[in-house]
This record gives structure tokens, sequence and C-alpha cells, in this order.
């Protein structure tokens, strides 16, 4: 009768081998699930940003050109944002921008709060728009698709 060798396990190395595994499965889970938190908080302080920043209120009143007894003899402060021309009397103003669909949507959103403008002018799109909501008035102007609209409110103070 002929015996045939056994062979031996060894279960250390095996043991070894299957923790070596499960090691690298859990650090390529944690180097894939880095992106995804960074995108999934990106997408959150959007949306956040988004809430904070859409004011809803009276429309401003659209004047030809601002009254003079508003504005005063003072040249209007001009600025240009994200292509756009703005010029506010007095006060000051803060802008954002975001993508209006997500990440991949060309159409940027874009809203400036001003804390006591005066008159607010608005150049864009080769149309110019006064808005007149007055110097004790904060206003919020918002550009969407080239379309300029304004509304009397927002929280900015400054």
């Amino acid at each position: 009768m002929m015996v045939l060798p056994v062979a031996r396990t060894n279960y250390r190395s095996r043991w070894r081998d299957g923790m070596q595994s499960l090691g690298l499965a859990g650090l390529l889970l944690i180097l894939m699930a880095i992106p995804a938190y960074i995108v999934i908080e990106t997408w959150m302080g959007e949306q956040a940003m988004q809430k904070a920043w859409t004011i809803t209120g009276p429309p401003c009143p659209v004047v030809a050109r601002p009254a003079w007894i508003v504005v005063g003899s003072k040249p209007p402060k001009a600025f240009e944002y994200g292509g756009i021309g703005f010029a506010r009397q007095f006060g000051h103003v803060s802008c954002v921008a975001w993508r209006e669909g997500g990440m991949f949507d060309p159409d940027i959103y874009r809203v400036c709060q001003f804390n006591a403008p005066g008159a607010v002018t608005v150049a864009v799109g080769g149309q110019t728009i006064s808005y007149q909501p007055g110097t004790a008035r904060r206003a919020t102007v918002s550009i969407r698709r080239g379309q300029p609209s304004c509304v009397m409110g927002g929280w900015f103070t400054y």
C-alpha cells in the first residue's frame, strides 16, 4: 500500500493573506469615500447658500434715471461682477454666484445684496436697468439667464 503525502495547510499564512486583503479593501474603500464626501459636502454647502440668498420681497421700483433727491451729486460707485456692470449710490454690497442646475450646468445665477444703495443700475446683455429702492432700504438684485430682477429686502448689513 502506498501512502500519499499529505499536504499541510499553513493556516497562519492563509489568515495573514486574508487580513492583508481585508486591509487593502478597507483602504480602497476609504480612498473612494474621500472624493464622495467632498462632493456631498460641496453640494450641501451650495444648497444652503442658495437657500440663504433666495430673497423674497416687493419688487424694487424701476426708473428711467435715479432721482437727484435720492442719489445726490456724488457719482455712483461702479463695479463689475461676472461680466455684469453694477452701480450703486451708497452703502455696501455682497455678491455670490452658483451654477443654476448643478456642477455641469453652464448657466450661472448671480445675486448681489445692497445694504442701503439709494439706486442700483445694472448693465447686462446690452440692456441697462435702474432700480430705486431708496437709501434706507436693502435691495437684492438677481441675474438669472441674463435677466436682472430686484426685490426690496435682504439680510446683508455690513
